[in-house]
């Protein structure tokens, strides 16, 4: 490489990461306390746990008209069972006329006695850690914002391993040179943790911008292959009754044997239209049950209407959650991730040093006027 092309790299390098470093340091505090939600969630009583375990769940019909009791004048959005916590279901509900996802208000139930769980996830402390991680209390605004900082992470991990390659060649992967004084220690210790820790942080990173970019992925699908599938019903009026949603869950059972209901979401939503149930189907073990299918029930009479593959981006948005958490394999798999949450702290922070004192030399440098 060039001495100019060196200077490029490095320019691109260092003003990438320093746009995303204190946003990282932010996202990466509140990221380690989202992997263990769940924990935290139960030492603090906020979501207690299902009684009668290993039941069966109410059905899904009595579930939703438990949500429309505790709120009157609303209606169910979406309907969707805690993989973690078998018997904890959650019914979005949002005030008629509303269609947007983001104004609904999530009922907790347990599925087994159909009862109404005395806590409100919007209130709890993890869900706020969740709004200072996804958009910094900013809503669409701020989830904008912090994908761009994913793309300037994004382009600073690969403009920094762009630069080490060459320095790999000459020196031992993993040396550090303790002998060179304290800013070449602190900058071999951040090239390390850097490419030590790089397809971590590309599979992290990339995964958050896909969830950060999820409202304008869901108008794409509102806007193109929804209204591809429901053209036929584009100029009817929207129905006045509809079927009961578990008679809509059989045909999207038998479109898609073998799979489970992963969740409904319910007609006068942006995922269904007005016509119909839209049902994601997925299978029940293994890495298939991260990827749905698609299914649309036609409420009015609950036949189907289409049961197909999801489009790639809303595959992309169910798989990018739980690898963005680490939330795939269990306890062992969030560990690993919680330290590699941590080796990232401590690349922001040696990065950030590393500034300060290159800052603080050319200012000791320059001669007085």
């Amino acid at each position: 490489m060039t001495a100019a092309n060196t200077r490029r790299w490095t320019t691109l390098h260092r003003w990438s990461s320093l746009f995303c470093t204190l946003n990282l340091l932010l996202l990466s505090v509140t990221g380690l306390l989202l992997i263990f939600h769940h924990e935290i969630d139960e030492l603090l009583g906020s979501v207690p746990e299902a009684h009668a375990k290993g039941g069966t769940l109410q059905p899904l019909e009595k579930l939703v008209q438990a949500a429309r009791d505790a709120k009157p004048g609303w209606h169910p959005m979406v309907y969707s069972e805690d993989e973690d916590h078998p018997g904890r279901v959650y019914v979005s509900m949002a005030p008629d006329g509303v269609s947007d996802l983001s104004k609904s208000k999530p009922i907790v139930l347990d599925g087994f006695t159909g009862k109404i769980a005395d806590v409100k996830l919007d209130e709890t402390f993890s869900y706020q850690v969740l709004m200072l991680h996804a958009n910094l209390f900013a809503g669409f605004f701020g989830e904008l914002y912090l994908a761009l900082v994913g793309i300037a992470f994004f382009i600073a991990l690969i403009s920094g391993t762009v630069l080490y390659a060459p320095f790999m060649r000459n020196f031992l992967f993993g040396m550090i040179r303790r002998d060179r004084g304290t800013r070449i220690k602190q900058l071999d210790l951040h090239n390390l943790i850097g490419i030590a820790t790089l397809a971590w942080c590309s599979v992290v990173c990339l995964t958050g911008i896909v969830l950060e970019l999820s409202k304008p992925l869901l108008m794409i699908y509102q806007r193109g292959d929804l209204a591809a599938m429901t053209a036929p019903f584009k100029n009817k009026p929207a129905p006045t009754t509809i079927v009961p949603v578990d008679e809509a869950v059989i045909a999207a059972k038998a479109a898609w044997p073998g799979h489970k209901l992963k969740f409904a979401v319910f007609p006068g939503t942006q995922l269904s239209g007005e016509h119909h149930y839209t049902f994601f189907m997925a299978e029940e073990t293994g890495l298939a049950k991260r990827v749905p299918k698609l299914t649309l029930v036609d409420a009015s009479t609950g036949q189907l209407t289409v049961a197909r593959n999801a489009p790639w981006y809303i595959q992309a948005l169910f798989v990018s959650g739980p690898l963005h958490f680490g939330d795939y394999a269990g306890l062992p798999l969030r560990l690993i991730w919680a330290c590699f949450t941590v080796l990232t702290l401590i690349l922001c922070v040696t990065g950030l040093w590393l500034f300060i004192l290159k800052f603080r030399n050319r200012q000791e440098a320059t001669p007085a006027l």
